[in-house]
């Protein structure tokens, strides 16, 4: 939706899957902004539920993400796992239902 490249190529970007919205940015600590590379892994997990987690997963990867752990169908659920170009990672999936 918005991408912002400064003059040392660092990067701020406003994204949107569906109608949620979010931003990333390249590591600023004198923002206190770190990248989870930096700080030894993320502080949380960013699980994105979509309905079609095989097509959203392609998409990202397509876009410049990492594959972690490819799609596939664990604890109930249908999952796969990217990092961003930024360091983050993401689960996206969706719950399957009961008896699968």
């Amino acid at each position: 939706m918005f991408r912002l490249d400064n003059e040392n190529g660092e990067v701020v970007a406003r994204l949107s899957v569906g109608a949620a919205e979010f931003w990333v940015a390249d590591e600023s600590p004198e923002h206190l902004n770190f990248s989870p590379e930096t700080l030894g892994g993320g502080s949380v997990r960013m699980v994105m539920i979509v309905e079609d987690p095989d097509a959203a997963f392609e998409r990202a990867v397509r876009a410049g993400a990492t594959v972690i752990q490819p799609v596939s169908n664990e604890y109930g659920w249908r999952l796969g796992r990217i990092v961003d170009p930024f360091g983050h990672h993401w689960e996206i999936g969706k719950p399957l239902p009961e008896g699968s």
